[in-house]
């Protein structure tokens, strides 16, 4: 919501945002390494009050070769995915790019069959269904050059998880979230050392302190995902997150202006991708 906000104008609980002449892939990128300056701090700072053994386990991954690759891996999956997330959230606007990016199921969840050998059953089918039927709505009223962006975000995101999900047996979720942010703002101060943001208009303070609202924000977010992971464990908290596509689009609704609203044809999608996420999340708990 914040950076669709700052790129494309809105009420931010408050705060109104003029919104930028145009917004980029090196736009984003900045906004994101101005997330990392503030969130990795505060993440080497919180990660060994909710796991003591975080730096004795970072120690270990960075000295296991097969651990620290598949960590830069994801890493490197999850800054495009993020930086591709913020493009679209401030081209296409959040309530777009959020249910988009949570589509990465219909790539991640056949990977997954295909590396662990799960058969699928009858109700990830039927879901997985649903959940292309619902990109489908989502997508018809948008030109495809303006959804690639999204659509990307959304691939990055499930090579993110399916590597992740190779790498969770060996490292603890905290230790290599933490060791996978410092990947990302390695990643993104080279990229803004490549191609130094530029803004035309007279709003870089206003970019600039947005950017770092959003680590404050994603710090906190962060804070309650790892609380979560260790009091009720991954699977209830993906439950939770599961409801992101439809909160994001009515937060957006309310917050961003009728000019940012979903058209009624789309909210069908968001429902069904919403939905979807939600119904995988419960069949690995009912597994489980």
């Amino acid at each position: 919501l914040l950076v669709g906000g700052l790129s494309l104008g809105g009420n931010f609980f408050g705060l109104a945002l003029t919104g930028l002449d145009s917004f980029s892939f090196f736009n984003a990128n900045a906004l994101l390494w101005l997330q990392l300056v503030v969130l990795v701090p505060i993440l080497a700072l919180l990660a060994p009050q909710i796991y003591r053994s975080v730096w004795r386990d970072v120690g270990q991954s960075l000295r296991s070769m097969p651990r620290l690759f598949a960590l830069i891996g994801g890493g490197v999956f999850y800054f495009f995915a993020q930086v591709l997330l913020f493009q679209a959230a401030g081209t296409l606007g959040p309530a777009t790019a959020a249910p988009l990016l949570f589509s990465y199921p219909l790539l991640a969840v056949p990977l997954l069959w295909w590396l662990n050998g799960d058969r699928p059953n009858i109700l990830r089918a039927v879901v997985m269904l649903a959940m292309a039927m619902g990109v489908v709505l989502l997508l018809r009223p948008l030109s495809l050059a303006s959804l690639a962006v999204a659509l990307l975000s959304a691939i990055a995101f499930a090579l993110y998880v399916v590597t992740n999900s190779l790498n969770n047996r060996q490292s603890h979720p905290i230790s290599a979230g933490l060791i996978q942010h410092c990947i990302m703002a390695i990643l993104s101060s080279v990229v803004l050392l490549i191609r130094p943001l530029v803004i035309t208009q007279d709003l870089t303070s206003q970019f600039f302190l947005g950017g770092l609202g959003l680590g404050l924000l994603a710090s906190v977010s962060y804070f309650f995902h790892y609380t979560g992971l260790r009091l009720v464990g991954g699977l209830r908290t993906a439950l939770v997150a599961a409801a992101t596509p439809l909160v994001t689009a009515l937060l957006a609704m309310f917050f961003l202006g009728d000019q940012l609203a979903l058209q009624l044809i789309q909210w069908p999608g968001v429902i069904l991708i919403t939905l979807g996420g939600i119904a995988l999340a419960l069949d690995r708990l009912s597994r489980q």
